[in-house]
């Protein structure tokens, strides 16, 4: 069995031979198409107009304080111009994201920043767009479709040049220990769109993987109900352990690390990943519906890659045995 397929019996939620890991057997990208971020190391802007400057503690750039495309959301149509999807060089951009993909032995995953809800705050502000959830709900839901029918024509496209296994759509609807909404306002806004774009991946043949930082934990069975083959990254706050043991046989967990208290705090000690991992690894991983999957500020990502290894290692180990 190849890496590759031992990391979609997870997707299935079958039980794998091995815990699938994301150092050695998967491939991922970011699509580079369209410029839905800009990505350089100075200050640009993205093909929506808003302006960004490169952070290094956030290693990537992040947007310029008060910048603001939409100044007026009954007005949106008058600021917001949805990238011609059509208008470009899908080939290149697959050929060069893509370089040096395992297909034959390894998952690929093809990953699209900045979903509805941060498209939102992006364009028109953070305090604005949650009051807007509440005072005008109606326009923008008609954005989200908008925005939405525009994404569902990207996930067409990476479908059919980038050719990955799965998409990853990052859309942030929690902070560290609760939503930035009511559920019930996910619910009737959001619910909706998101089954759109999981039904697009899914009639492309490639898995959905919803990425959701925060306390995504009064959402997980929506998740679940609208058919997402997998959450990333179900950080500590949401009590991984419980919820993968309750679900792990409907959707697939991506990371379940303790990020903020322990990998990505300064100063954490290699005892204390050498700890979470063994937590990861003997409470959460076993029985399947799970893919380890490191922090993207981790202070010691070898340290943990390393930990990780070992007891994939001796999974793979005892399989001959």
């Amino acid at each position: 069995m190849t890496r590759k397929d031992n990391v979609k019996l997870v997707m299935e939620h079958k039980k794998p031979l091995w815990t699938p890991n994301l150092f050695t057997d998967i491939d991922m990208a970011l699509q580079s198409a369209v410029m839905e971020r800009y990505e350089g190391r100075e200050t640009g802007k993205d093909e929506f107009g808003v302006t960004y400057q490169y952070n290094e503690e956030a290693r990537g750039p992040v947007q310029v304080p008060g910048d603001r495309v939409v100044k007026d959301i009954e007005n949106w149509r008058e600021y917001v111009t949805f990238p011609d999807v059509e208008n470009r060089d899908w080939e290149a951009a697959a050929a060069r994201d893509t370089v040096g993909w395992d297909r034959e032995n390894k998952f690929s995953i093809v990953q699209m920043f900045n979903g509805m809800f941060e498209r939102s705050h992006l364009l028109m502000g953070y305090e604005d767009t949650l009051c807007a959830l509440l005072t005008d709900p109606e326009i923008l839901e008609e954005f989200y479709t908008e925005f939405v029918d525009y994404r569902i024509s990207m996930i067409r496209k990476i479908a059919q040049y980038y050719k990955p296994d799965a998409i990853m759509i990052f859309d942030d609807y929690a902070a560290k220990d609760a939503l930035m909404m009511s559920a019930e306002t996910w619910r009737k806004i959001f619910k909706k769109q998101l089954k759109r774009l999981i039904d697009a991946a899914h009639d492309c043949g490639m898995y959905y993987i919803l990425h959701c930082c925060g306390y995504l934990r009064p959402l997980l069975e929506d998740f679940i109900e609208l058919g997402a083959d997998a959450v990333h990254p179900v950080q500590g706050e949401n009590n991984p352990q419980e919820l993968k043991a309750k679900y792990g046989d409907q959707i697939c967990f991506c990371g379940c690390y303790n990020n903020i208290r322990i990998l990505d705090r300064e100063g954490v000690t290699e005892e204390e990943i050498k700890e979470e991992v063994r937590h990861i690894m003997e409470d959460i991983a076993p029985g399947g519906g799970f893919i380890a999957w490191s922090s993207f500020f981790c202070q010691k990502p070898e340290l943990y890659r390393q930990e990780i290894q070992k007891y994939i290692d001796k999974e793979k180990q005892d399989i001959h045995t």
